[in-house]
């Protein structure tokens, strides 16, 4: 009932001889400890009067209430007398042995319902409340146990007499003795000295024939007949005792069988003994002891057969713990687990597993079921075969047993729903093992079903590298031992030997292949030497195919062009086209960029190398796509990561025979970008984003699931190459990194939060219209932009900027202590404050933005890095954050931080690179108390996924659930 509350109901039974059953009746009384007389019926006009309104009780109050309403003869006789035209009153209704029975079960129905209720929840409770309605004269309790049976048999020469006993927990008593009061037959209630039971076991007609008389006599003709009729059914269900009788104890156990147990709250089977002592089988978790049965196959001879448990139960116990199991309190027998991830099947499992050892120390596993239905407890193996059909495995399981043998195919459907039972033809169930489920679950959401094989793309290979049957037969050729070719200009690291050799096994196997190290590492190189090696594998494979003509003669045979296609940032092709000129010289190599494409496009098949840029290839698709390139190469290559875009489309549609991919940004940190990445080196090895989002995207990003998050891996790592500097260059100078806070101008303190505050109201609607994400981008740049310097909201604003004082102080420190400086932005009108604050003092300066012309680009990198006086470079986001090697700077500064962490890292491996002799020093400067500092937190909580404002046409759905914590 409802805390604190000013009443209580209570419900009082009374004999209504129209239905002839006890009929409960609803009172309310005011609340307290000592309930007098009830003088108010709960009526709808009495709980209104009283300011009770029965929706807002409690569930089990309400149903008590209901039922005694439906209980009324009134309410009966509304509820059926459609089933009769012609009755006028309940007592008509009742004529019809039908219609008689229907209600009898609808009342014995409720009022089992209603006894329950009564007993579980402890409602106050009387029986014949009496026209002075003294409820302490009639109150009966309802705590109480529940009455068990025993019967007594005792012959003699006459026939046999036999009584019937009650037993509670404290007291014992015969029928006859005492004032009884059948409420209810089947569900058995009775009251019996003021207290309200159940009656276990039998019918409480049974109990009718001794309500007057303390014995009953059988006369001998009489005794096979009764005993048959009355007597055999009970005899089954309650302990009996007799005398005269011939009686036989069985104390030897013939069989000791396991049961399954479903814990329902735990969702998990447990394992209990059920112990057969030739006849009865006692249940080890139940207390019972002892039961006794009358044999009655010869009425002439009747025995009294006693069941009783003995030690020896204890040996089979004890058995079960020396296995390995653990018993717990409800006497049932678990393997230990981790709670947290507890297997529902492990102990049904387990039993299977140890079918023959269980035998052997006479235990049986004949009654493992589950919803009726048995579990197959044969041992089952998998036959193999596989074959490749052009870029597929053709797959062929089958599951064999002694009793039967299907397609592992059938299985699918259970390994992708996490469902262990597998429904077999016989109806037995089989239980999958859980190590298939975790073995086959790759396999089982990546592979086609095609006339009950298994198809599964070649590039999905590492979904059998536990699976060694089928690992064997992959035919994926030998890794190869490569030898830098002379043609390369330069000399590999280790590491990049590695590399190289990694790319070349891909490309042997006609894999994509995805190069993600470190910002600083030289992919660009290494992907150099793999083409070198490539192209001089296919002048062998030419010089041992060559053509003679008619004489004998060899026919010189045009030149074989590698046709590698690669794609970069804009800002890129240069860099690219210098360092190809510089490693590999003898490759012939073009740059499709600038006004004269349409004349270079025609001799495009005659290059070895074509560099090109993402935004051109999305503008010439149309001319690009109808050649057919031996290689496609991305570099920067989260530029496909928005699987949407104009440009991942494109890459897409581009002829190839072999993929390539390079990024520093480590791309499994991002799922979205991970699918796309894939996409394009491996088509549809992931499948479709929607199967992606669905199997992988979804339960670890919301859910945290490890065995997704583990499977996604094994099936990406194969084409994923990531070192890290800290791995491969132990020579490395020193990185360390700081976060320097700093403190708002007053004014400008007041600007930020008058802007802060009319975001929030502008952004946070509560009508249910949903977030303007334009409006999003807009407001949160503009907060960002306050935080770094007013003026770059309002140019003829006079407010000062603490960052702007605080970096230009750190700055002046740096030049004079002689230290080259790398200063990042988001910002381009943020970065010219600090470039003309180096012109008012006379410092020399280096500048990269977007608006830097393509040429000047290589000049500002090279003044930068061979002339002593330039101390500061000066870099937009956009213009540099990739592709420059600029080692002579020894710090690098943050003027606002970058949404993305993976950006800023490839920020500051423009200067913590191979060449890089000086200690590298990361600054990054935070507005305190602003949005700048909301979002580091959110990025040090993995909150907000790294593509938040990197894209400012994205907001990502992290930073939409996040805005709240944004704008406090």
């Amino acid at each position: 009932m409802e805390p604190e509350n000013h009443f209580q109901f209570c419900f009082d039974l009374s004999f209504e001889a129209k239905l002839n059953y006890y009929i409960p009746t609803a009172y309310v009384v005011g609340h307290t400890d000592t309930i007098t007389y009830l003088e108010k019926k709960a009526s709808p006009d009495v709980l209104q009067s009283m300011g009770i309104i029965i929706q807002n009780l409690d569930i089990n109050t309400q149903k008590l209430l209901s039922i005694c309403k439906q209980l009324q003869p009134e309410a009966i006789f509304n509820k059926y007398r459609t089933k009769s035209k012609s009755a006028k009153k309940i007592e008509d209704l009742l004529k019809d042995e039908k219609l008689k029975w229907g209600i009898e079960q609808f009342i014995k129905t409720s009022l089992a319902q209603f006894y329950t209720l009564v007993k579980e929840n402890d409602f106050p409770f009387s029986l014949n409340l009496g026209k002075d309605k003294d409820f302490r004269i009639s109150r009966i309790a309802t705590q109480n146990p529940s009455l068990t049976t025993k019967l007594h048999f005792d012959k003699h020469d006459n026939g046999i007499s036999y009584t019937l006993l009650l037993q509670d927990a404290d007291t014992r008593f015969y029928p006859s003795n005492t004032k009884i009061t059948l409420l209810l037959d089947d569900p058995a209630w009775v009251v019996a000295h003021h207290k309200l039971y159940q009656l276990k076991e039998i019918n409480s007609k049974k109990v009718t024939p001794f309500l007057t008389k303390k014995v009953v006599e059988i006369p001998s003709k009489l005794v096979p007949d009764y005993f048959e009729k009355f007597i055999k059914d009970i005899a089954k269900k309650v302990d009996i005792t007799a005398t005269g009788f011939e009686v036989i104890t069985r104390e030897t156990i013939q069989n000791c069988t396991l049961q399954l147990v479903h814990d329902f709250f735990k969702n998990c089977y447990f394992i209990g003994l059920l112990f057969d002592y030739d006849g009865y089988i006692f249940d080890s978790t139940k207390p019972k002891n002892t039961h006794s049965e009358i044999d009655l196959k010869d009425l002439n001879n009747i025995q009294l057969v006693q069941y009783k448990r003995t030690e020896a139960e204890i040996a089979y116990t004890e058995t079960l713990l020396d296995l390995g199991l653990n018993k717990n309190d409800n006497n049932l027998f678990e393997l230990k687990q981790n709670v947290t991830n507890l297997d529902p099947y492990a102990n049904i499992q387990w039993a299977i597993e140890n079918k023959e050892k269980l035998a052997s120390l006479g235990f049986s596993l004949e009654n493992l079921k589950i919803d009726g239905k048995k579990i197959d407890s044969n041992a089952v193996t998998i036959a193999f075969s596989n074959t490749i059909q052009n870029d597929w495995f053709d797959i062929k399981m089958i599951v064999i047993c002694d009793d039967f043998e299907f397609n592992f195919s059938e299985l699918i459907p259970n390994i992708k729903n996490k469902n262990r039972l597998f429904a077999l033809p016989n109806g037995n169930y089989f239980l999958i093992p859980s190590e298939w489920m975790t073995r086959y679950s790759a396999m089982a959401k990546l592979a086609k079903i095609k006339n009950g094989n298994l198809a599964v793309l070649k590039s999905n290979f590492a979904v059998f590298e536990d699976i060694p049957q089928l690992k064997q037969a992959l035919h994926v050729k030998e890794s190869i031992q490569y030898q830098p070719s002379p043609l390369v200009k330069a000399t590999l690291r280790p590491y990049q030997i590695e590399g190289v050799q990694w790319l070349l096994e891909h490309y042997n196997n006609g894999l994509g292949a995805c190069l993600a190290d470190d910002m600083g590492l030289g992919k660009t190189l290494q992907t150099l030497s793999t083409l070198v090696s490539v192209q001089e594998k296919l002048e062998v494979e030419k010089a041992e195919n060559i053509q003679l003509d008619l004489f004998g003669n060899e026919i010189p045979l045009a030149k074989e062009y590698l046709k590698a296609l690669i794609v970069l940032p804009s800002s890129l092709v240069f860099n690219w086209y210098n360092e190809a000129r510089k490693f590999t010289p003898h490759f012939r190599r073009i740059q499709y960029v600038g006004q004269d494409r349409k004349l270079l496009s025609k001799k495009l098949e005659k290059y070895d190398l074509i560099f090109t840029s993402y935004a051109v290839v999305a503008r010439d698709l149309s001319i690009l796509e109808k050649y057919q390139f031996r290689y496609l190469i991305l570099d920067e290559s989260q530029y496909i990561k928005n699987k949407n875009s104009k440009i991942f489309k494109a890459i897409n549609q581009l002829q190839t025979t072999h993929k390539i991919s390079l990024s520093g940004t480590p791309i499994e940190n991002s799922l979205d970008d991970l699918w796309s990445q894939m996409q394009f080196i491996n088509p549809n090895i992931l499948g479709s984003y929607a199967f992606f989002a669905e199997h992988y995207k979804f339960p670890i990003e919301k859910k945290q699931d490890e065995n997704s998050l583990a499977e996604l891996k094994t099936l990406v790592s194969p084409f994923i190459l990531r070192r890290t500097k800290e791995q491969v260059l132990k020579d490395l100078p020193e990185l360390s990194e700081q976060v320097f806070y700093c403190e708002m101008e007053p004014e400008q303190e007041k600007l930020y939060e008058e802007e802060k505050s009319k975001a929030r109201n502008a952004l946070l609607k509560t009508d249910g219209s949903g977030i303007d994400k334009i409006n999003i981008i807009n407001t949160l740049m503009r907060l960002r932009q306050l935080s770094n310097h007013p003026k770059m909201v309002d140019a003829s604003s006079e407010m000062d900027s603490g960052k702007y004082m605080a970096v230009t102080r750190y700055l002046e420190t740096l030049v004079q202590s002689n230290q080259k400086t790398i200063v990042f932005s988001s910002f381009v009108s943020n970065l010219e404050f600090y470039k003309k604050w180096s012109l008012e003092n006379k410092i020399d300066f280096c500048e990269l933005t977007g608006a830097t012309p393509q040429k000047e680009r290589a000049y500002q990198v090279q003044k930068f890095q061979e002339q002593e006086r330039s101390k500061l470079f000066f870099i937009s986001l956009k213009a540099g954050g990739v592709g420059l090697n600029i080692t002579k700077a020894s710090y690098v500064l943050f003027l606002d931080p970058w949404w993305n962490p993976f950006a800023e890292k490839q920020g500051i491996g423009r200067a913590h690179r191979i060449g890089q002799l000086n200690k590298v020093n990361v600054v990054r400067f935070i507005t305190k108390n602003t949005v700048e500092e909301k979002i580091i937190r959110l990025q040090e909580n993995k909150k907000l996924l790294s593509d938040a404002l990197l894209d400012e046409q994205h907001i990502s759905p992290e930073l939409e659930e996040n805005l709240d914590f944004i704008l406090t």
